[in-house]
């Protein structure tokens, strides 16, 4: 495929991009905020990464609930996430031992 016909077989499967950027844009703006607020030391931003991922994968099954790539991409995402977010190494490792 070229990349027009890439473009729209997303178009297609995911709506137009412009709207979906502009979306995403403004869930990750409030996902920052909301991260922000939270009185945290500092903002994990490997965690809020894996997050706004989710967000995408979210976005995307929204728009076409029928793909499902969308649902085990946000379920491994949201797993990194919580590797990401866990504060002990050995957690860290028991997480990923036990996903694999």
């Amino acid at each position: 495929m070229d990349d027009l016909e890439i473009l729209k077989d997303r178009r297609s499967k995911y709506g137009p991009p412009e709207l979906f950027f502009e979306t995403y844009g403004e869930m990750c703006r409030l996902l920052d905020r909301y991260a922000e607020a939270s009185g945290q030391d500092t903002v994990n931003d490997g965690h809020l990464m894996a997050l706004k991922m989710v967000l995408l994968k979210v976005l995307r099954s929204t728009w076409n609930p029928a793909i499902d790539d969308n649902y085990c991409d946000g379920r491994n995402y949201f797993t990194i996430a919580e590797m990401m977010g866990a504060d002990d190494s050995a957690l860290k490792n028991k997480l990923v031992k036990n996903k694999t």
